[in-house]
C-alpha cells in the first residue's frame, strides 16, 4: 500500500482543527493549507472579494438561496461551484508537488480521493469546550456564541454535503474521528502524525 501523502482535516467550528493541522504539519515537517486555499481560489476564479463575501453571508443566512455569477451574456455559474472548481485545481497541484501536505477543510478528502492516498480526519469537541474557545480566542460574546457555532457548523455541513458524495461529520466519511476536547491538541496531532509516519513502514 502506498504511503499517506495528504492529511485532510474536517472539523467542527472551534474544535481546534486549524491549530491541530498546523501542529501535524510541524511534526511531519510539511506545509499546512487552510484559508489560503480560499484566497488563492478567489483570485484564480476572478470573483471579487465582495461577491464572495455576499455568497458566504448567504450560506450563513437562515434563508439561504444560491447566488449566481453571470458569465458572458446568457450563461450563469453558481459562485460556489466556480470557487470549488478553482479550489480543487489548487489542492491537486499542491498535493502533486509536496511530499506530504496537510489540508484543513475545503473538501480536500473528496478532491484527492482518486489522486493520492489520504488520511481523512474529522475533529470534534463538546459544546462547552467549543464555547470557551470561541469566546476566549475569537472574541464572540456569551450571548451569541452558541448561535454562531451552530451557524458555522451549518455552513461547513452545507459546503461539504453539496460538493461531495459524503456526509459531513458522519464517521463513515472519514478514516479517523477524534475528540480534541478530551485528548488535547498536541495529543490529537501526535496520533495523526504517527499514523502518517506508520504508512512509510
Amino acid at each position: 500500500m502506498s504511503r499517506i501523502k495528504a492529511v485532510c482535516i474536517g472539523r467542527q467550528y472551534a474544535s481546534g482543527g486549524s491549530d491541530i493541522g498546523k501542529i501535524v504539519a510541524r511534526k511531519l515537517q510539511a506545509k499546512c493549507y487552510d484559508h489560503e486555499i480560499v484566497d488563492m481560489a478567489i483570485e484564480r476564479s476572478g470573483i471579487s472579494a465582495e461577491e464572495f463575501e455576499k455568497y458566504e453571508e448567504s450560506v450563513l443566512s437562515p434563508l439561504h438561496t444560491p447566488i449566481s455569477l453571470k458569465i458572458g451574456a446568457n450563461r450563469q455559474l453558481d459562485i460556489a461551484e466556480k470557487v470549488f472548481r478553482a479550489e480543487g485545481d489548487i489542492i491537486c497541484e499542491i498535493a502533486d508537488k509536496e511530499p506530504t501536505v496537510v489540508f484543513v477543510g475545503r473538501c480536500a478528502d473528496f478532491v484527492l480521493r482518486n489522486r493520492v492516498r489520504t488520511l481523512d480526519v474529522y475533529i470534534y469537541s463538546d459544546m462547552e469546550k467549543r464555547i470557551d474557545k470561541a469566546i476566549n480566542k475569537y472574541g464572540i460574546s456569551q450571548d451569541e456564541v452558541e448561535q454562531v457555532i451552530k451557524r458555522f457548523d451549518k455552513k461547513r455541513s452545507y459546503y461539504y454535503n453539496t460538493n461531495t458524495n459524503k456526509v459531513w461529520g458522519d464517521k463513515s466519511s472519514y478514516d479517523l474521528c477524534i475528540d480534541s476536547g478530551k485528548l488535547g491538541y498536541e495529543t490529537t496531532a501526535g496520533i495523526i502524525a504517527a499514523i502518517v509516519r506508520a504508512s512509510d513502514e
